[in-house]
């Protein structure tokens, strides 16, 4: 199970450490970063599923 998480330089998110748990919860104002956190999983699961080109293709490109 992934137990800790840091993310720098993705979107908004410059530079956080996160601990995870069994169950976790995004709770924040508009423009807190909450969909920026979801997108570093999408795109994490794009690199494990060897898709990076893919993911970038339909999100965007790099930002």
């Amino acid at each position: 199970m992934l137990k800790q998480l840091q993310i720098k330089g993705f979107k908004t998110i410059k530079d956080q450490t996160i601990d995870l748990g069994k169950m976790n919860v995004l709770i924040g104002a508009n423009g807190a970063g909450k969909s920026n956190f979801v997108s570093f999983f999408k795109m994490l699961n794009s690199i494990v599923l060897g898709k990076l080109q893919t993911h970038i293709s339909t999100a965007g490109g790099a930002d």
